[in-house]
């Protein structure tokens, strides 16, 4: 933050009527700001309101600058970084001996300073427009100068007006072509709290190639540097098109370029229909036979020195290919072309030649030509020792450390403490014209006026503050008021909120750009929740082109806390138990009911557990139970204007009067909370009707549908069936036993339809129910008798195919050790959901004693009323006639049914619900 920011935010933001308790003044912020009680000392209350910026770290920890910005820096600090806090320390000293002292810094400050890192980066056009509309649309605009008018804006004279007022009212970037190179103003990018940990700047959660793209545009002053010269990596031209088979690629136009460390999938932006060619030099250490393996699905080919040397292209799984090549010491042409069609993807390249063992080609023999992008005024420098320590005797006489390592230097004369400066005329450090000794700031008249403000109730600053003050300083600040509003202060305004873009073409008004209103977040948003999105980058609205910065963990830790307490609700209902019996059930099945299609139809909206929604992306519904307080979740739902007005979010309940009356007899207090429970038990195993839906869905109407393929969680021999009660499963004919159980949609065929028809498919409804592992039938010696491990045909199973009734239902036939089964499950209609009855019908000729089946396998198994056993909370199993009983193995309940015998038969019928 600058001190013209400073003063800009502070009169603006907090120019509001005096409040009820110790108000928060501009001059106090400036004192906090400023650091004032680095130097002098204040007493604990006061240190703990005023919550004082830290200064950046130097050393291992900071960033390196170069030396030519070092020394302009501290021969005028406001020129080189306007606006900067740090003072000037050597204002008083002769031209001469403030040379002297620049010159030994600038050498004791590059002495400590990690080495720089890397070699040059290579200028790239395509990089540096990827780095622009970052910079754009990130939310850098929200603190920092717009580079151009916002999107859709027109190009008047009055808009540049208002684009220059913006620009002033902006925090300086200063020169810095001159400071970093990319590879270093990068790193800090990505990760500016190491160095700077008082979060004035913040992380944007920008990946690495992100952070490289905005430091090259914002390093576009270095371009070119210099002639072309070899740069570390290979270019990549990225193509994003459906092709069949490798295409020529200088006939296309990419649709991104940049360079790669090493040859992989990295640079792609999506998992299927792309194309990439890798251009560059290989260096071989030194002569000799190479050989070349070549790794992909799909197609791949890679060229040295304008020669194919393995030839890896068409349509196939993953497969690798090998050629050997002659090649002399020194580097070579490399190009290596690759493209996907559909399902997996793979791509790696490997070599071995003299005096080197099979491995993937390191980064360090990748190059290619570019021109390098060097900081301005670069030049040869080297560490004189004498100088440095010269520099680090003057970093302690100045006081330096006060702010940058808090170190205290017990030699120097101690400052006024805190309490002992006065409002009288400015003198010191705050006076226009500072004396010797003194460090100099550039205030203003207003920003004196306003620390003179609060020096004179220096009372006040030992009162702690109410939970909604110290919000508004934590949020003033971090300058958060920047993009959010809360309770009338701040939330972007004017031309700057202009910037506020989607992510794509997504039709969701200010709701998909706009960052939301703070104002009652506290009794809207859990503790846990707040901390996962300010701490743990945490997101919901991946549709919004803007990022919530990270300001790190100690700096906003008290904020879930604080808001919590300055919104709470007395009248607010506590978090219901949706574990309590009756919950659950209606959870799954009718608050699952009403997020679908039939229901309310949230899912036309809403994305789902990941799942695309129907219509247009509004956030991640299934995320509501871990993020969303019950209290606020209930009132939101029954008046959606009343708590976020303009929404888009239709009124299902107006006048608490329910629109849909088929689910729960329409009573509008039920729904909603079978909804909450849903989606705060976050069991997804089912997910809501009409969400997922296949390709080429096989659908079910009158009689059942058999395929027969590679089915997920239901082995290589699967026999999955669908039936009109919307239940399904999956038959093992590997394991032979009935391996898994669904309900909704059937089955998304196009895997195995089309293409080349590979891998497993899995089910494509939800309340996914999976049968115990190992085999489904065992003769005992004693209840305490382990169940055998074994399986299938090892466990003596035959698989005898299966027969179909007139609705094309199957009756699964098998045998094991002379016991014939037939097993036939019949789908059952119900209320929301469909169920099974499936009857076990055994003969044999020998009927063995002691024969169970096991039923379940389970942490938890309760015994029901009417001889029913809960499974997990999820699963009900009934078992008309029959004597079943549970038992403990180990950690694992485990419900097995004895098969009992009338002469040479018997039978089990086992109603399945879930």
């Amino acid at each position: 933050m600058s001190l013209r920011f400073s003063l800009f935010f502070l009169s603006t933001v907090l120019a509001f009527p005096t409040f009820s308790r110790a108000e928060i003044s501009p001059g106090e912020l400036l004192i906090a700001e400023m650091n004032c009680v680095a130097c002098h000392e204040a007493a604990a209350p006061v240190r703990e309101r005023l919550a004082s910026r830290r200064a950046p770290h130097l050393g291992a920890e900071g960033v390196r600058a170069t030396p030519q910005w070092l020394r302009a820096f501290l021969a005028d600090l406001q020129s080189e970084k306007p606006g900067t806090l740090m003072p000037d320390t050597l204002h008083t000293l002769p031209a001469e001996r403030k040379a002297e002292a620049i010159e030994a810094l600038t050498h004791f400050l590059v002495s400590i300073q990690p080495q720089r890192q890397g070699a040059p980066h290579g200028a790239n056009a395509a990089a540096m427009e990827t780095g622009e509309r970052l910079y754009q649309s990130a939310g850098c605009v929200q603190c920092h100068a717009p580079a151009e008018l916002p999107p859709g804006r027109e190009n008047t004279a009055a808009a540049w007006e208002e684009f220059e007022r913006l620009k002033s009212a902006s925090v300086p970037l200063g020169d810095l072509a001159k400071k970093f190179t990319v590879t270093e103003l990068a790193a800090f990018l990505r990760d500016p709290l190491q160095s700077r940990p008082a979060g004035r700047m913040p992380g944007m959660k920008l990946a690495e190639r992100e952070a490289d793209a905005i430091a090259m545009w914002l390093l576009r002053g270095q371009s070119p540097g210099g002639p072309p010269r070899q740069m570390k990596g290979l270019q990549y031209e990225y193509y994003e098109k459906d092709l069949p088979e490798l295409p020529e690629f200088d006939r296309l136009k990419p649709d991104a370029t940049g360079v790669a460390d090493t040859i992989s999938l990295k640079p792609a932006r999506r998992k299927d229909g792309f194309a990439l060619r890798f251009t560059g030099a290989l260096t071989a250490p030194t002569a000799g036979e190479y050989k070349f393996y070549l790794e992909s699905d799909d197609g791949s080919r890679l060229f040295i020195d304008g020669k194919m040397v393995v030839e890896n292209g068409g349509l196939h799984s993953k497969q690798t290919r090998d050629g050997t090549v002659h090649l002399e010491g020194g580097p070579h042409a490399i190009v290596v072309t690759y493209f996907d069609a559909a399902g997996e993807r793979a791509l790696a390249v490997s070599w071995k030649g003299p005096e080197l063992s099979k491995q993937k080609i390191p980064a360090s023999a990748l190059s290619h030509d570019g021109e390098p992008m060097t900081p301005l005024g670069d030049a040869p420098f080297a560490v004189d020792e004498a100088k440095a320590a010269r520099g680090a005797n003057y970093f302690v006489s100045l006081q330096c450390a006060r702010c940058h390592d808090g170190a205290v230097n017990a030699a120097s004369p101690a400052a006024k403490p805190l309490a002992q400066l006065t409002a009288r005329q400015p003198a010191g450090c705050i006076a226009a014209s500072a004396k010797a000794g003194v460090p100099k700031f550039q205030f203003t008249d207003r920003q004196r006026a306003a620390i003179q403000a609060a020096l004179s109730n220096q009372a006040a600053l030992s009162v702690a503050l109410d939970a909604e003050h110290e919000i508004r300083r934590t949020m003033t600040a971090l300058n958060c008021y920047a993009c959010h509003g809360r309770d009338r202060r701040g939330g972007a305004e004017g031309l700057r909120r202009e910037y506020f873009t989607t992510a794509g073409e997504v039709d969701l008004g200010d709701e998909g750009r706009i960052p939301p209103s703070l104002t009652a977040v506290g009794a809207k948003l859990r503790p846990e929740w707040m901390h996962t999105v300010l701490a743990e980058g945490g997101a919901v609205r991946p549709y919004m082109a803007a990022r919530m910065p990270q300001f790190g963990a100690g700096n906003v830790a008290r904020l879930p806390a604080l808001f919590e307490t300055a919104d709470a609700r007395p009248e607010g209902l506590p978090q219901p138990d949706v574990f309590a019996p009756g919950a659950a059930t209606d959870a799954n099945k009718f608050g699952r009911k009403l997020v679908g299609i039939g229901g309310l139809s949230c899912i036309a909206c809403h994305t789902f557990d990941g799942n695309k929604s129907l219509g247009v992306p509004a956030l991640d519904l299934a995320t509501a139970g871990q993020r969303l307080k019950w209290d606020w979740f209930r009132r939101y739902l029954l008046d959606p204007q009343s708590l976020r007005p303009g929404t888009r979010m239709p009124a299902f309940w107006p006048g608490g009067v329910a629109v849909n009356k088929s689910v729960l007899d329409g009573d509008a207090e039920k729904q909603i909370f079978a909804i909450w429970a849903y989606l705060a038990r976050k069991n997804f195993t089912s997910l809501p009707d009409g969400l997922v839906q296949g390709r080429q869905e096989l659908l079910v109407s009158n009689e059942a549908v058999i395929y027969r393929n590679f089915i997920d969680g239901g082995g290589p021999r699967a026999i999955g069936v669908g039936y009109p009660e919307k239940v399904n499963l999956a038959f093992d004919a590997d394991e032979v036993r009935l391996a898994l159980l669904w309900q909704g949609p059937f089955i998304d065929a196009a895997r195995h339809w089309s293409g080349r028809g590979e891998g497993f498919e899995k089910p494509l409804g939800g309340n996914l129910a999976h049968s115990p592992p190992g085999a489904p039938f065992a003769v005992l010696d004693s209840q305490a008798a382990p169940w055998p491990s074994e399986v299938g045909a090892p466990a003596g199973y035959q698989f005898g195919g299966y027969r179909l009734d007139d609705k094309r239902r199957p009756t699964f036939l098998y045998s094991f050790h002379g016991v014939r089964v037939e097993d036939y499950p019949l789908g059952v209609p119900g209320e929301v959901d469909g169920s099974y009855r499936r009857t076990l019908t055994f003969c044999s000729e020998h009927p063995p004693a002691n024969l169970y089946f096991r039923a379940a396998v389970d942490d938890k198994i309760d015994s029901q009323p009417g001889g029913a056993f809960l499974v997990g909370d999820k699963m009900k199993l009934t078992f008309p006639g029959a004597k079943p009983a549970v038992r403990r193995i180990g950690d694992k309940s485990e419900l097995l049914v004895p098969v009992v015998f009338a002469g040479n038969e018997a039978r089990i019928v086992e109603e399945i619900v879930w």
